[in-house]
Order: C-alpha cells, then structure tokens, then sequence
C-alpha cells in the first residue's frame, strides 16, 4: 500500500494543489512556496485526531512583580484588562458567563493635608475606572454594580481565572450604583460608612497602606453584558472639597484577577467544534505518524508545511444590539515527545521544561480568521518528526493544544504570539474537519 499511494500522489500534485488554490479564501497562502524545488511539488492536506480540552487562563496579574511572573506576561502589562458582567451569548454551546472582577490599589506616596485633617464625614471615596474596547453582550443597557471588601490578602498575580477570594458579606458601594459599558470612564461611589470604618487605613500611605488594604471585588450579577477595565489606569480616589475646592488622592491599581464561570452550556452547532476564551476551553490535536498518508511521507522531501486552525466567524449567532469582538490572536502550546529536541530547536519557544511544553510561534496577522502556525516552524516540526519516526522514535510533539488568546489587535509581533492573551469571554466555532497539516513534497 505504501508503495503505490505515494507516486499517486506525486501524479496527481497538480490537482491536488489547483483545488487547494480554488478552494474557500481560509486556505488563501496554504499551498505552493517559494522554496519548492526538485520535480513536480504535491500538496496535501493532513488532518489530525481532534477532541476538546480545557483548561483555565491566566486572568490575574500584579503591577510590580514583574520579577515573579513569567517574562511573556510582564510584556502584557500595559493592555491587561480584568473583566466584570455577565453574558448570554446566542451562539449554541456557550452557556451563560458570569465575570467577577477583583482589584487592589497601592497606597500613595503622601497625602495633603487637607485629607488628612479632615472630618471623616466630609471624605468621599469613589473607585475609578477606565473602559477598553472589549464589550461582549448588549451595548444599549446600564449596570447595576456592586463593589464588595476582601477580606484577606488576595495572591492575584499568576492567578487562573477558576480562582476566586473570599469576600465580605454585603456590598460597600452605594445602593443601585450604576455604570454604562459606553462610557470610558465609569466610577463607582462607596458608602460614607464605608469611609468612616476605614479611615485609619485610607491614612496610610505607600506599603503600609498595602498591608493594611486588602481589595475589592466588583460584580454585576444581573447584567447583559461583560465589559472589560483596564487594569493599569484603575484607581481608588479619596476627595474633600468640592469643584475648584476639591483636594483628591489617587490609589494607584497595583493588581487585578477576573473569576470566570460559565452554566448551561450546551453543544455547539452540528458541524462544529467550540473553543471559548475565559474558561479556557479549546481543541488537541495529534497527528497519527505511523498512519496514512503520513507514513507514505517519510522518506519524500518536504518544502513547506503549515498547520491551520480556523474560525468559521460567519457562523457565530447574533442579535440586534448584541457585541461580540472577534479575537485577536490565538496561543498554540505543543508537549513533546520524551527525548524530542528542545523547543528552540524546532523554532518554538519553552513553556516548561518540567511539562515538556513549548508554544509555536504563529503569524498574527491571520487572526481572527485561523490559528496559523507559519512554515519555517512547522517545516521544522514535521521534518525533524518523519526522521524520528524512521528511527523508531516518537514524533517531536505528541499533542498541540490551541487555545483562544486575545491581543489588543493583530499588529503585534510574532513573537508576540506566544504570550498569554488578554483575559477575554470570546467564543470561535471551528468546522470539524478544519484543523489540518498543509504539506508540500516533491520527489527526487
């Protein structure tokens, strides 16, 4: 069987690669390249075994510890978001999803006088906060919102979006505080109780003041909608006076986390498969080498290859006054083989050496629309694989995990690609028989 599949390949290459070429525009840029040499190139598209995996983001990070946090995610600090609302997404299989958002501020470096002579009940307190472009759900309805206190030191940094921190009982804002997703600064009022039981610590500055303050965590438990805050501009503001009179104080953000929870998720539409962004759903793929037609390949030279993942984006549901951004970015992580070359080696970069895991570079220009892994790292992964294979060994990666990884937009770096996303709600429907090696070989 082997001998005879791989010249009928070859005979029929040109076929093969005008249907790639005419085919729908996701396979645009799969295909013929300019490093094919030798006779007549053949390209054929592998698909691999799929089934759903799952497992929770990163959601939580922390201003100064940059030291103590993988350096990929440090590089996100300026964008990193946390999340607050709850949405209903029309598309089948998604569930509702609720996010709590969690923030702690770092103490000031003085205070003015004036807030420090002051009458406790002449203080107010408000938390600030600025909107990012990321609205998921309905942008036409305000929210109800309602800040609680922590109760303890929360260790956000790192943490995973399944985490959650205990908190006090009853809500420390006002009654019926609101905001609008619309706005791009929305505050939030706290109680003058609040201020009141608090004011021996709102006295504090610097560190003293981010041992004695614990956080808050923000819900908006009857809301249609999640809205995204940025984590770096996030204040607490303590104000007396009023108008030109005012007298403010600033509690810079020092760290935020988003809890993220989905129920009643059902199945996706027929036909396809769901990866959700937030509770970190998504797909594993393993390509059967010792199986046609990768076993017929082995010995055929190999001038380009690329491994696609796409996203059906016409087939998301929506409704009228319904958001829903399409992801910028995706994140591929790849566990290798016992004894397999380091991640570098094939061009990938390590994860963990503990887990043997490495993450493959992608291009990010072609999200939304595929996870793409480019050719001079999957030209590498499967070429270094058909030789191990031929040596009795095990192909470099057993399993490649892709997983929803938004990015502020698609101009960022490729080495951009294999940091952390943003944390994010997003669902992505990818067709069941999408995900596949694009490889092109010639003959002797």
């Amino acid at each position: 069987m082997r001998s005879s599949w791989l010249p009928a390949l070859l005979v029929g290459g040109a076929l093969l690669v005008s249907l790639t070429a005419c085919s729908d525009s996701s396979d645009v840029g799969l295909g013929v390249g300019s490093g094919l040499q030798g006779g007549s190139p053949s390209t054929l598209d592998v698909t691999p075994d799929v089934r759903d995996t799952t497992v929770a983001p990163i959601t939580g990070i922390a201003r100064d510890s940059a030291q103590g946090r993988p350096p990929a995610q440090s590089q996100n600090q300026g964008a990193w978001r946390f999340l607050v609302g709850k949405v209903d997404d029309p598309t089948p299989g998604t569930g509702v999803v609720t996010t709590d958002g969690y923030v702690d501020f770092a103490g000031p470096d003085d205070l003015p006088e004036d807030l420090r002579d002051a009458n406790p009940d002449a203080l107010t307190a408000e938390l600030r906060l600025t909107t990012t472009d990321y609205l998921h759900g309905s942008s036409s309805e305000s929210m109800d919102v309602e800040v609680y206190d922590l109760t303890s030191e929360a260790d956000m940094d790192s943490a995973r979006a399944t985490a959650s921190f205990d908190a006090a009982p009853s809500p420390v804002s006002i009654n019926e505080a609101q905001i609008n997703p619309s706005d791009s600064l929305v505050t939030i009022r706290l109680k003058a109780s609040w201020v009141r039981e608090n004011i021996g610590t709102l006295r504090r500055t610097g560190s003293d003041f981010e041992d004695a303050f614990f956080g808050f965590k923000i819900v908006a438990p009857n809301s249609k909608a999640v809205v995204g805050f940025s984590s770096s501009t996030a204040s607490l503001r303590l104000r007396t006076g009023s108008g030109d009179d005012a007298t403010t104080a600033d509690y810079p953000g020092l760290k935020t986390f988003t809890h993220i929870e989905r129920m009643g998720a059902g199945a996706p539409p027929p036909g396809y498969r769901l990866m959700q962004g937030g509770v970190g759903k998504g797909l594993a793929m393993e390509w059967a080498f010792r199986e046609s037609p990768l076993d017929t390949l082995e010995s055929a030279p190999l001038n380009q290859a690329n491994i696609f993942v796409p996203n059906d984006t016409s087939a998301l549901e929506t409704r009228s006054g319904f958001e829903r951004p399409q992801p910028q970015g995706y994140r591929v992580i790849a566990t290798r083989s016992s004894g397999a070359p380091s991640c570098p080696v094939v061009g990938a970069v390590t994860l963990s050496d503990a887990n043997e895991a490495c993450v493959l570079p992608l291009v990010p220009s072609e999200a939304p629309a595929s996870a793409f892994v480019p050719d001079d790292v999957a030209r590498s992964i499967f070429r270094q694989s058909f030789q191990r294979v031929r040596d009795g060994q095990s192909p470099v990666f057993t399993t490649y995990r892709v997983f929803i990884a938004d990015r502020e937009n698609t101009s960022v770096s490729r080495a951009a690609t294999v940091q952390p996303g943003l944390p994010t709600t997003l669902p992505v429907l990818v067709p069941v028989d999408g995900p596949r090696a694009t490889l092109t070989v010639t003959p002797l």
